[in-house]
């Protein structure tokens, strides 16, 4: 008897088509409403395929409908993937229209119940009562599969769109190729005109009479012939000055005797008294230094004060036309003009 009642009921759903609307009748505890229904967009539909749910009912105006909660299911075999909000319609009666379409699917195949859907509906003066839906029946179909041809996908592969992490890659190597190529080809002219590949900003030299000055003061802070270090403080003090008279007038004092250099210095050296407290340096050290003679404390304070005043003397800054000499002629014109100051 059930079999035969499921066969009645598959054939008609068939000749129903996918476009039909089936209305249910409700169980009503109590009385009261216009009318209520809940309709499919087909009832029979393929294996992953999704139709809509449409849930409605007309009330009394006035009347609190409390509206079926669903989750992510119906059953175990329907599954919900959206659904939409509650909405409501005057009708031409005065009533309101509560609808609601819920878009399912199921991945079983065969007939499927819907469970009936209970409303609560609370009237003007207090009183409730449920509404229940009849179960509607659906019917999950297989795919149709030709077993005469071959295997082949139900859908063709589908192309995804490039984007720019696809490009990505060739666009950072054609920049690193690029990079590459401009620095060889700027080390390439570089080295044909002999430059620097990178040139690095040079330090500023100091002035011939600073350099000394520094050395001065960091003999002085050193305090050698405090320490009985006599010949080692004015080796020290002889040498600074052998090194600012080569980089100050461009000469060889390093290579020259004391005599030597005093004889040179007459040239340069334009206050009588400058060359004497030269001479006075250069005697006591090669006192010190040749002679083993032991200078006093204040002999050694008053010639780090005499090599000091020597540098001070002759540190004034070069003329215009010195300065706009090529370095090989600053010494020659400083020559020049202390012979013709002498004369």
């Amino acid at each position: 008897m059930e079999k035969s009642r499921r066969k009645l009921m598959e054939r008609w759903l068939r000749s129903s088509g996918k476009t039909v609307s089936l209305t249910l009748a409700l169980l009503l505890i109590t009385t009261g409403l216009s009318a209520q229904k809940m309709s499919a967009d087909s009832t029979r539909f393929p294996i992953g395929g999704q139709i809509y749910l449409n849930l409605s009912m007309e009330v009394n105006a006035g009347d609190r409908v409390t509206w079926p909660t669903t989750g992510d299911t119906l059953t175990s075999q329907v599954e919900i993937i959206s659904k939409s909000p509650v909405d409501s319609v005057k009708a031409g009666n005065g009533s309101l229209v509560l609808s609601q379409k819920l878009l399912i699917t199921s991945f079983d195949t065969g007939f499927i119940t819907v469970p009936p859907v209970m409303f609560l509906v609370t009237a003007k003066d207090g009183s409730t009562r449920q509404v229940l839906s009849n179960p509607l029946l659906l019917e999950v179909t297989r795919p149709v599969v030709d077993l005469t041809k071959d295997i082949r996908d139900i859908k063709p592969v589908m192309t995804a769109p490039f984007t720019l992490r696809d490009f990505l890659p060739w666009i950072l190597l054609l920049l690193a190729a690029g990079l590459i190529g401009a620095l060889l080809w700027f080390y390439i002219r570089n080295r044909k005109r002999n430059k620097p590949f990178i040139k690095l900003p040079s330090k500023p030299v100091k002035p011939p009479h600073e350099q000394a000055l520094e050395e001065l003061e960091l003999l002085k802070k050193e305090q050698l012939w405090q320490k009985g270090q006599i010949k080692e403080y004015y080796t020290r003090l002889t040498d600074i000055l052998r090194e600012y008279f080569e980089k100050r007038f461009g000469v060889n004092a390093a290579e020259m005797t004391s005599d030597e250099i005093l004889g040179v210095m007459k040239d340069f050296l334009e206050e009588v008294s400058t060359l004497n407290d030269l001479r006075k340096v250069l005697t006591l050290a090669d006192l010190a230094k040749f002679a083993k003679g032991q200078p006093i404390g204040a002999e050694n304070e008053l010639s780090f004060t005499y090599a000091r005043s020597v540098v001070m003397m002759t540190s004034a800054a070069p003329s215009l036309t010195q300065e706009n000499a090529a370095p090989g002629e600053k010494s020659t014109g400083n020559v020049s003009s202390s012979n013709t100051n002498k004369d």
